[in-house]
């Protein structure tokens, strides 16, 4: 995964956001009774090490002193060894008051920042799909931007729990190709295929495209020769892709046991400037077998690009054909594009950097809207119950 998308799956998780409970202010514990606490329940020192790095000089037994004695009033995530389900059983049973509820949420909220988010861990993956009172869990499904759906703060808080499969790089257009270098299309059908009936009725989020229309096009327009920017090609290159991703999609729905749900893409955050010197992802390139990334960049920097608000017309036009898509097909769409936007009908400077392609999760406006669109993909789920 490249390190825009590992920094995307973290960053509600930087900021500590205080000892506090779903229900207000933990019981602040003796700090000698938290450290039993812990060794007694696989406190995972380790990971608690790797993810602070103003802890990096510290060994296992000092970790979880710094977690007794500091960590917990700051706020941090407490990783531990035990399994979800573990976790889950002990939430409604020994860790039910005080501020041994909130570490059973803390250690709920770990099990997403302490997982590989490409999902290739099969048994901690399942291990997400244990059933929890507080939670319905979605399988999300994208490229690095699907990043959104899996920050664990906003998500949980609306009750639902992420099981992230990011596919960094992945192109809905290369999801109909089965030789692709990346993989994609045989990695997810046989994932569905082996979950089977563990995520019946479960949502499943396709988030795809983003890929398409920020670099794919170019990429093509590289090997064809085509220097001039030719919006109604954009387009015909959109209609062309969304009818291969549906086709994928057609693919998914056979061996799938849960409810598909496609995600629109975002407003682009690239500036101008940024896309005229020719702004190259160096993983995206290599899966598109674009092995050179300096001559890549220059071949870019010699394209005729749109400006930012074409770009973004752009976006609204693939969410435009995805939406008749998933009518089409019968599936369910979740789209999160105008709320992104500013007064100028572009991506909102809070949420952007112009020399990056991800929205800045870590924004308090980022945050919300995550929030928001897991209230509204819960509501779709309890609406098909």
């Amino acid at each position: 995964m490249d390190k825009a998308a590992m920094r995307g799956t973290r960053q509600d998780e930087n900021s500590p956001s205080g000892a506090t409970g779903p229900d207000g202010p933990a019981l602040d514990p003796n700090p000698d009774a938290l450290a039993d606490f812990l060794r007694s329940h696989d406190f995972d020192s380790t990971a608690y090490i790797h993810y602070y790095k103003d802890l990096a000089r510290l060994d296992a037994g000092a970790a979880l002193d710094h977690y007794a004695r500091h960590g917990f009033r700051e706020g941090r995530k407490a990783p531990f060894s035990l399994s979800m389900s573990t976790v889950q059983a002990l939430r409604l049973t020994e860790w039910t008051d005080g501020w041994r509820a909130e570490m059973g949420r803390r250690a709920t909220h770990a099990a997403l920042w302490t997982l590989d988010p490409s999902g290739r861990d099969l048994r901690r993956f399942i291990d997400l799909l244990t059933p929890s009172p507080d939670h319905v869990t979605a399988i999300v499904i994208g490229d690095s931007h699907s990043a959104f759906l899996a920050q664990a703060t906003p998500m949980l808080a609306a009750g639902i729990m992420p099981a992230p499969m990011i596919c960094s790089g992945g192109s809905a257009r290369g999801l109909s190709n089965s030789h692709s270098r990346a993989g994609y299309r045989t990695y997810i059908l046989d994932r569905l295929k082996r979950l089977g009936q563990m995520i019946a009725h479960r949502p499943v989020v396709m988030k795809f495209g983003q890929v398409d229309i920020e670099f794919l096009f170019d990429l093509m327009r590289v090997r064809d020769g085509k220097t001039r920017y030719d919006p109604e090609r954009m387009r015909a290159f959109i209609d062309d892709t969304v009818e291969r991703y549906a086709g994928f999609l057609a693919d998914c729905r056979a061996v799938c046991r849960g409810r598909l749900i496609v995600m629109s893409v975002f407003p682009p955050t690239l500036g101008d400037a940024t896309i005229r010197a020719g702004y190259v992802n160096a993983h995206i390139a290599f899966l598109n077998e674009e092995d050179d990334a300096d001559r890549l960049k220059a071949q870019l920097a010699a394209l005729d690009h749109p400006d930012q608000v074409e770009r973004t017309a752009v976006a609204r036009h693939w969410n435009e054909r995805i939406a008749d898509m998933c009518a089409r097909m019968g599936l369910d769409y979740l789209e999160e594009f105008d709320a992104l936007l500013g007064e100028d009908g572009l991506i909102q400077d809070e949420l952007s950097d112009p020399g990056d392609h991800h929205i800045i999760l870590r924004a308090p406006r980022a945050q919300a809207r995550i929030a928001a669109v897991a209230e509204r993909l819960r509501a779709m789920v309890l609406d098909k119950d």
